[in-house]
């Protein structure tokens, strides 16, 4: 776990960074009334490149680590697989652009929903969509090289800080709407071009083809395993994606904004999740092609409950604190619309970190055809889902949805991960972890009210935080974290010593 712990921990401090200030953008920026529907505008165009970024990529970030030690070979330009990438990128985008141009008015006609700056604006989805997949590939490729915390940055950190600085201006009223969003399309075009220049500063901005090198049977391989991550990658984002797209489609634009608010408080407790998965990906494939199965089955269960660990840890700050937390934003009264999304999308968070790297297990490995016909019925299990629930509870209908289909897909990967490898992430720690985190949270529910929301968070969440660490460590949950605080003791020892 030491290179994993290293990526790891630079990762979730880069995101970690990224949470204060989305969540400082949530509460001052994006609750603001002036706001909230454009932040909503944004956030349906960013869903539309991400719902269809397996199609756009035509699966070229599953390629890109899953066929990685066949093509390794740096001197010899890793046998000409960065440029088969990105030429699958610009197939699945311009197939894409193509059939959306064709069929764009009945497409506008479902989108929009009579929505006049979804008319108006519909079309930026395409650019945004194409830099937003060609960004995310290098940043995959990245992964092949242990190298998992500078694509953070360019691609996470930096629209963290773009959007609250774009919709500071818009408040403010220094710039208008259409400007805004050419400005969103140019961030998304210079985040693709970083990631050209520090694969180039990495030396592995090889663009040298090697058509040579893809034998008939590797092509066939390949072209099996990309139309497998299509269907499946598509599939799985419309089952826990599709959320902001529905809601903006069947509810408003401002709801969308709404729901994007409580995603965003709620992404905090996938953080650690996004680093592990990162960090990991490249020994899940490389243990997978060796069979080495006491080292994946050992990774698994470590990732699962340091995953649970760190969400249970982020999920309980923000919860003992929800009501405080909406209370303290600008138009709190119609924000905080969002609470109980927010409940049930952190829950559906917790379920997927829970579940450790099943899905990798999955994707990675021979049997990764399995998944074909689950992801299908989840993705379509998902929608109706949105379309029962969405006008029966509003935007809580939605998250609701998302924690069904999430739950039901990990659910299926588990079973099969243990019919096929005999391996499953659960340990006695995993119900230990459970039960020590609702009974903090039970402490720092009841602790009387200090007077004002600011102060209530600091003393419910920091009660929560402190006692649910303690007890973590005390009643040694994870090995790892446990090895990690002592880490951090020996270096204070040392550093006052020294």
């Amino acid at each position: 776990m030491g290179v994993i712990q290293r990526q790891g921990i630079k990762h979730s401090i880069v995101n970690f960074t990224g949470l204060l200030l989305g969540t400082a953008s949530t509460i001052f920026i994006y609750s603001q009334r002036e706001t909230v529907e454009a932040y909503g505008l944004v956030q349906y165009l960013l869903s539309i490149g991400i719902i269809g970024y397996p199609l756009f990529a035509l699966s070229g970030q599953t390629v890109a680590i899953r066929f990685f030690p066949h093509f390794q070979n740096k001197s010899n330009g890793h046998n000409g697989l960065l440029p088969l990438l990105l030429l699958m990128c610009l197939a699945g985008w311009g197939i894409s652009a193509v059939m959306a141009g064709i069929f764009w008015s009945p497409i506008s006609a479902v989108l929009t929903s009579g929505s006049p700056l979804l008319q108006e604006y519909l079309w930026m989805a395409l650019p945004l969509a194409l830099f937003y997949t060609l960004a995310v590939v290098l940043s995959t490729y990245c992964v092949n090289f242990k190298r998992i915390v500078v694509p953070s940055i360019l691609i996470d950190f930096s629209l963290k800080l773009f959007l609250p600085l774009q919709m500071v201006a818009l408040w403010q009223g220094w710039i208008s709407l259409q400007l805004a969003l050419w400005l969103l399309l140019l961030h998304y075009f210079l985040m693709m071009i970083g990631m050209v220049i520090y694969l180039r500063s990495l030396g592995e901005w090889q663009w040298q083809p090697q058509w040579s090198f893809l034998t008939p049977a590797l092509r066939a391989e390949i072209g099996r395993y990309a139309g497998f991550g299509i269907i499946t990658g598509f599939a799985l984002l419309l089952a826990t994606k599709a959320d902001t797209l529905m809601v903006g489609t069947l509810a408003t634009i401002k709801g969308a904004g709404i729901y994007a608010i409580a995603l965003n408080i709620a992404a905090a407790v996938e953080i650690p999740g996004k680093s592990l998965y990162s960090a990991s990906a490249s020994f899940v494939a490389r243990y997978l092609a060796d069979e080495n199965w006491t080292e994946m089955k050992s990774l698994y269960q470590k990732v699962s409950i340091n995953l649970l660990t760190a969400g249970l840890l982020l999920f309980g700050c923000i919860w003992v604190s929800a009501e405080q937390l909406y209370e303290f934003m600008p138009n709190s009264a119609e924000v905080s619309k969002g609470k109980y999304v927010l409940l049930f999308l952190c829950i559906a968070k917790l379920v997927d970190m829970a579940s450790g790297l099943n899905n990798q297990l999955v994707y990675y490995s021979k049997f990764y055809r399995y998944s074909i016909f689950s992801l299908s019925v989840l993705a379509a299990a998902n929608i109706s889902f949105n379309l029962w629930l969405i006008p029966e509870f509003g935007l809580t209908g939605a998250a609701i949805a998302t924690l069904l289909s999430v739950a039901c897909y990990n659910l299926f990967n588990l079973f099969l991960v243990w019919r096929k490898f005999g391996m499953q992430p659960f340990t006695w720690q995993t119900p230990l972890a459970v039960a020590l985190s609702l009974l903090a949270l039970s402490a720092a529910w009841f602790l009387p009210s200090g007077g004002s929301d600011l102060l209530d968070i600091v003393i419910r969440s920091g009660t929560y935080a402190l006692l649910f660490a303690f007890l973590v460590l005390r009643f040694r949950v994870s090995p790892d974290i446990n090895q990690l605080w002592n880490d951090l003791l020996a270096r204070i020892r040392n550093y006052r010593h020294g």
